[in-house]
This record gives C-alpha cells, structure tokens and sequence, in this order.
C-alpha cells in the first residue's frame, strides 16, 4: 500500500484483475485543506461573517 509503482502495476493487471486498495497516501481532504484557507483568510480580515467575506471578496474581483 504504500509503494505507488507497485500499485499503479496491479491496477493493470487483465481481467479479471484484482481487487483492494492498491496504494493510500495519507494527507489532508480537500475540506480540511479548504476549511484551513477560509480560517486563514478569516483571521487575516478581522473575522469577517460569511456575507461580509464573499462580499471582500466581490469587490476585490470588480
């Protein structure tokens, strides 16, 4: 599981192939990863509310 040639390797196997988790990279979700800039972004403006953000954001687009 945790060397990715090996994986890629079993994935290709012909029919009917073999089944299982092939290779796990633990790192964080795209939510943990999204949830981290919007905190960032947050502390960076003073806390904003969620309106009050899209709003900076809005206007830093126009």
């Amino acid at each position: 599981m945790t060397d990715e040639l090996a994986a890629y390797k079993l994935a290709q196997l012909p029919f009917p192939g073999v089944f299982g988790v092939f290779y796990q990279n633990d790192r964080p979700t795209k939510n943990a990863l999204e949830k981290k800039w919007v905190d960032s972004t947050r502390e960076k403006l003073g806390q904003p509310s969620d309106l009050q953000l899209l709003q900076k954001t809005f206007d830093r687009m126009g």
